[in-house]
């Protein structure tokens, strides 16, 4: 890690000691954001399920020192990741991000606690992160936050290119041994309202565990949007030959400023190990849809009714629908 570190500092340093020699007005913003939602299942195991729920908080704040240097704390405040009944009673807080950002002409470099751009850019693309992830992040197929670096390089305004070195276990998990990922990844603007992202990362730990994801958008005169997700993941957990695929597909049209309509559809399938009948991964594997329309009355405020349903690949299991009613609001 501490090569990461050096690394860093050699891009910092001179952009650090230039902006010694004025002193420019520093800003800063505190922030907030909130999830919640009320469900009633309606199908399949989900029938006898209602409830309330507050799904994540994120309470930050964001500084900007000079034209080069920026800094962000984000504290994500959520319930544990588990399946115990009692799991959206307790609260678990963690640092979603923290830390400092340096750009300087076409070089922008990232330290700390950083989000990772694959998230980013699917996330600002489906806008609907407060009732549903992207698929990688929804299956564990990364996650949307961790320890790292990042060197992005915009060789014009049409290309970039990023190098990400990372823990590779996410923002929730502290890494003590040597073992990280490397991620090389390019997007391209061409024209201005298609979007194409794709990049391949690695995590060797006495076998490799790869992925590469694909990912595009097409904005029509802002008013409808279509885009598409795939990702393809080998020796899962570094076990040789257990793969996964995901594709998402997602969509929306405007109907006017205040109102849209949505759908997504996943599919999530695993491989069929030898001397195996199913797939490894087949309690796991299916494919969920979700449609609705969004309301949006004010810019930091959106509430969402809408329909989820996941259809199980696996005879002996039941899938379930659900009616929601989402809230996202940011301050």
């Amino acid at each position: 890690m501490y090569k990461i570190i050096l690394l860093s500092l050699i891009f910092l340093l001179p952009g650090f000691s230039s902006s010694q020699e004025t002193e420019p007005v520093a800003s800063g913003n505190p922030f907030a954001t909130i999830y919640a939602n009320f469900h009633r299942g309606i199908t399949g195991s989900a029938r006898d399920e209602a409830a309330f729920a507050l799904e994540r908080g994120y309470i930050g704040y964001e500084h900007y020192f000079s034209p080069e240097f920026y800094g962000k704390i984000n504290v994500d405040v959520g319930s544990p990741d588990d399946l115990s009944p009692f799991s959206k009673i307790r609260r678990y807080a963690y640092f979603k991000n923290a830390f400092v950002r340096y750009t300087k002409r076409q070089l922008q470099v990232e330290f700390g606690l950083i989000s990772l751009k694959q998230f980013g850019l699917q996330e600002k693309i489906w806008e609907r992160r407060y009732l549903m992830k992207t698929i990688a992040d929804e299956h564990r197929l990364g996650s949307s936050a961790d320890l790292g670096v990042n060197f992005n390089y915009n060789f014009s305004e049409i290309l970039s290119g990023d190098l990400t070195i990372m823990n590779g276990e996410g923002y929730t998990s502290l890494q003590m041994d040597d073992i990280f990922k490397y991620s090389l990844a390019t997007t391209l603007k061409l024209p201005e309202n298609l979007i194409t992202r794709m990049g391949y990362d690695l995590m060797h730990n006495e076998i490799t565990e790869s992925t590469i994801f694909l990912f595009s958008s097409f904005d029509f005169r802002s008013k409808w949007n279509i885009a598409g997700e795939l990702i393809f993941r080998q020796n899962y957990g570094w076990k040789e030959q257990h793969d996964i695929l995901g594709i998402s597909v997602y969509g929306k049209y405007n109907l006017n400023s205040k109102y849209q309509l949505f759908a997504r559809y996943d599919k999530i399938g695993s491989n069929i190990l030898e001397g195996e009948v199913n797939p490894w991964h087949l309690s796991d594997d299916g494919t969920a849809v979700v449609a609705g329309l969004q309301y949006s009355p004010l810019k930091n405020i959106k509430f969402a009714l809408n329909y989820h349903d996941w259809y199980p690949f696996a005879s002996n299991i039941e899938g379930g629908g659900f009616i929601y009613l989402d809230l996202e609001l940011k301050m």
